[in-house]
């Protein structure tokens, strides 16, 4: 037993005070019910309502458990004959009371966040299932019975089901009471998964600042190990790749780890990398693959000045800057005319980061919906390019009416993102925005890595920031990705936490002094890193388990260089700025027990040796080779030498203001999104009991219950949405169109469209034009509209590159000859796939006839190029019809 009696008796010992304490209950996924017992009998009820229900865990020395009812003390257990009972332990062997999670992934993602069951007596291949108001043993396949599926959900127990102690974590977990413990600054050792798991540095971790903190054993431990996953996270081309399951270079992850921590410590990698994440002649920012095809569906490739800063802040270096300008301007100049809305003055594309799809949206978007969606994060990131763009061109010395673009485009986006994305009832920014064609109206949903991006980043007023701490929803384990949760998605960015969407806030937490978030959002890092015995991507966000999200890499580059972060950001309270390198600690005192120091730390021609002590965050005395500073202190950028630096911390103002949130159903679930059925101007839906549903459309937001008539209603998409008695929202339902005039124009149809054709199926009338970025068509549409007004526009057609990847089809649109936008359409991988693009609206349009025209590039500049430009250039769509409809 690696993990030895003398180990766990340590622990245990300094846990007295402290020891975490869970219960649990069970929810069925077919039917919404939860177990319980009734003298010894197993049923199931529609709420947890006492002790009954809830169940103690308790740890083997494996993997498993035993599940003890809190009520009775019995253990749920199989007989002989294989019933389902609950039995004192005096009369059940072990082996019948032992049980096994298991999880899913991404063969069937699905299923993530659903665990099924199975006992150690009864075997692998029956499973725990409801039936007839009770629990069975059966043979069923567990990826498509959902009687078998279960919701573990922490009903009671200490405020965190974890603690952290000098040498050791400790979690009353799903798994029961798990211990990870650091015997040394180099070996960690946990049973989370059952005996036998430890980690051992086996790196040379020299070349870098070593961290030593007394009586913080794991503290130092996870740094190391941090620093050794780092290099292990070294490509053969010397960049960095993304984690043990990602050997590729992403534009995202590695941007957001160079900001971190890498520019500040392995400088010669970081650049090299940002120069690998760009794309030539000419120069811009890399969008990964992606959603629909990459760019412009997502448009958060802007994260990338992020790191772009940071280095010339590290280094000072203004070749780097003038190279960085050159590409973020030519991005900038693309984004502008391919994604910015005027009328908002925000940008178009996917949520930053959450960048999977649907998954973060309702269930009806598609990935042209997604698109012409709004996101606060990603804008808070074009916010910050057009902030790097501002100061490098006054740097540079760039013409003053190119800095006042710069200026102007920031401005015009943090008015967008405060006037559009903020909310005031909730004092946070919406997640995203739903399309222009919805009246930009905001979602009820709310992300932790926008709220923590705006408040990092300038867009949000001081005011405002402090709000973000201390009301963003946390989990016991962590942040919360997304809030309030969607209840019938998997677990990946959904019912989740990830280490890295969690950091901007940690700073910010920091930056206002609130000691609680900034210490819990270090504890979940920190419980993270020890359990796993690696930085790992993400985990579970009801039970902090690593094993049923979608995927989970390993080494995530930037979990690794979060808590590497942690250590130099806030621990020792490092900032880089213009004018040198700052100090501002955070040293929460239920983590950090004595003096902490960094040796060896490098700022351009300075080496520092850095010690802390105290804790707190306010600095009460700084000293520079002995000699006492003014506060607060920056060490200047032309510093030269070897520097000993001495902080002593005290309380500050104290704010310990947290939304501590509960996670799992009848917490944190909204409702369902409604499913409209239509029949001439009437609506409908099912109406389940306890939740009210409001309709919303042109000018219009009131309650209502099913039918429901738009005779009468202006043009315009109607939406229902349903609330509960928390006063969860769900998503909006797909919009009914209601409109005095729709027409669809062929495109076979129109005279002069070449390369027409018929081959693929599915097509509308007797054909499609072929438009190819090797032999664009073009294509022309004549259309006659009724009257004067306004008009949306959308295309149809098929993208059968991918799918996803980066060969989203693009092509600006002209109306009778002027400008009106650009049309997107996702690919599918299919060609026999039909989708919608995106919607153009058509302002103070007069009656007759006109001409809609799809052209590539006809600026000459590249616009509409995609992210396959840089290699085998695919821009490609087969154009069914236009769709026409009066606003």
């Amino acid at each position: 037993m690696i993990l030895s009696g003398i180990a766990i008796a340590g622990c245990k010992v300094a846990a007295k005070k402290n020891q975490p304490y869970s219960e649990w209950s069970f929810q069925c996924r077919e039917t919404g019910e939860y177990f319980y017992e009734d003298d010894g009998l197993l049923k199931t009820g529609k709420q947890p309502a006492d002790d009954s229900y809830r169940w103690v865990m308790e740890a083997t020395d494996s993997a498993q458990v035993r599940m003890r009812n809190k009520k009775t003390g019995h253990y749920l257990s199989v007989t002989s004959d294989g019933k389902v009972v609950s039995a004192a332990e005096n009369n059940a062997a072990e082996i019948a009371t032992t049980w096994n999670f298991k999880g899913f992934d991404i063969r069937h993602m699905k299923n993530c966040s659903w665990y099924t069951l199975t006992n150690q007596q009864a075997g692998n291949n029956r499973i725990l299932a409801q039936e007839a108001g009770s629990l069975v043993l059966k043979t069923s396949n567990r990826n498509t019975d959902f009687s078998t599926h279960w919701t573990v959900v922490r009903e009671a127990g200490s405020p965190l089901p974890f603690s952290i102690f000098s040498d050791s974590v400790v979690d009353a977990s799903f798994l029961g009471d798990r211990v990870s413990r650091a015997i040394s600054d180099s070996l960690i050792l946990s049973d989370y998964h059952g005996k036998g798991h430890e980690w051992k540095l086996k790196k040379d971790i020299t070349a870098f600042p070593r961290f030593t903190a007394k009586d913080n054993t794991m503290l130092v431990a996870l740094y190391n190990m941090a620093l050794e996953e780092m290099q292990l996270n070294l490509r053969t081309d010397t960049t960095f790749m993304t984690g043990a399951l990602w050997p590729d270079t992403w534009t995202r992850d590695v941007v957001y780890s160079i900001y971190f921590a890498f520019s500040w410590i392995h400088q010669d990698i970081a650049v090299r990398t940002l120069r690998k994440q760009t794309l030539k002649n000419p120069k811009e920012a890399l969008q990964d693959t992606g959603t629909g095809g990459s760019w412009p569906i997502s448009t958060d490739r802007v994260v990338w000045a992020l790191a772009a800063w940071e280095y010339y802040l590290v280094t000072g270096d203004k070749a780097w800057l003038a190279e960085a300008y050159e590409s973020l301007r030519y991005t900038a100049q693309k984004d502008i005319h391919v994604a910015f809305d005027e009328k908002i003055g925000l940008f178009r594309g996917e949520a930053c980061s959450m960048d999977w799809r649907t998954h973060t949206y309702p269930n009806w978007f598609s990935n042209e919906n997604i698109g012409e969606s709004f996101s606060s994060g990603t804008n808070a990131l074009h916010f910050f390019s057009y902030e790097f763009l501002r100061k490098a061109s006054m740097i540079l010395g760039m013409e003053q009416q190119e800095t006042d673009k710069w200026k102007q485009y920031a401005g015009r986006i943090r008015e967008g993102l405060n006037k559009y994305m903020w909310d005031d009832n909730k004092g946070l920014y919406a997640a995203y925005l739903y399309p222009a064609f919805m009246n930009y109206r905001r979602s009820d949903r709310v992300d932790i890595m926008s709220n923590g991006l705006c408040a990092l980043l300038g867009v949000a007023a001081p005011g405002q920031i402090t709000g973000i701490v201390d009301k963003y929803p946390l989990y016991p384990y962590g942040g919360a990705v997304l809030f309030p949760t969607i209840p019938d998605d998997f677990a990946y960015h959904n019912k989740s936490i990830w280490v890295v969407w969690q950091t901007p806030l940690l700073y910010t937490a920091g930056s206002v002094g609130n000691m609680a978030v900034a210490s819990h959002l270090m504890k979940s890092q920190i419980r993270q890193g020890a359990m796993f015995l690696t930085h790992k991507e993400n985990m579970t966000y009801e039970t902090g388990f690593d094993q049923n999200t979608a995927l989970n890499s390993d080494r995530q580059l930037w979990s690794v260089a979060s808590y590497i972060s942690m250590v130099y950001r806030m621990l020792f309270g490092m900032n880089m700025t213009e004018e040198g390198l700052a100090f501002s600690p955070t040293v929460p005192a239920d983590l950090v027990h004595g003096e902490i120091s960094l040796q060896g730390f490098k700022y351009r021609n300075a080496v520092l040796d850095i010690t802390v002590t105290g804790t707190g965050n306010k600095v009460r005395r700084l000293t520079v080779n002995g000699q006492q500073q003014s506060l607060p202190f920056t060490l200047p950028s032309t510093a030269s030498g070897k520097f000993e630096i001495r902080i002593e911390m005290e309380e500050g103002a104290k704010n310990n203001n947290m939304n501590l949130v509960e996670a799992g159903p009848e917490k944190c679930w909204s409702p369902v999104e409604p499913v409209l059925q239509e029949a001439d101007t009437v609506i409908s839906w099912e109406a389940l009991p306890g939740l009210t549903y409001k309709v919303v459309g042109p000018g219009l937001e009131e309650p209502a219950t099913a039918p429901y008539s738009l005779k009468g209603r202006p043009n315009g998409f109607y939406s229902v949405y349903a609330e509960d008695g928390k006063g969860f929202r769900s998503d909006l339902s797909a919009p009914a169109i209601h409109s005095s005039f729709t027409a669809r124009y062929e495109a076979e149809k129109r005279a002069g469209n070449k390369g027409i054709a018929a081959e693929a199926k599915g097509f509308s009338g007797s054909g499609y034009v072929r438009d190819l970025s090797s032999s664009p068509a073009p294509v022309n549409f004549e259309i006659e509209l009724p009257q004067d007004g306004d008009y949306l526009i959308s295309l149809r057609g098929s993208n059968g590159h991918g799918p996803h990847d980066v060969y989203c089809f693009i092509r600006s649109v002209f109306f009778d000859g002027k400008d009106a936008g650009t049309f997107i359409l996702e690919s599918s991988g299919n060609w026999e796939t039909w989708t919608n693009s995106n919607q153009l609206l058509l302002k103070n349009v007069t009656k007759g006839k006109h001409i809609v025209h799809l052209k590539l590039n006809p600026e000459q500049k590249g616009f509409d190029n995609n992210m396959s430009f840089s290699r085998k250039y695919m821009n490609d769509a087969y154009i069914d019809c236009l769709n026409v409809m009066m606003q």
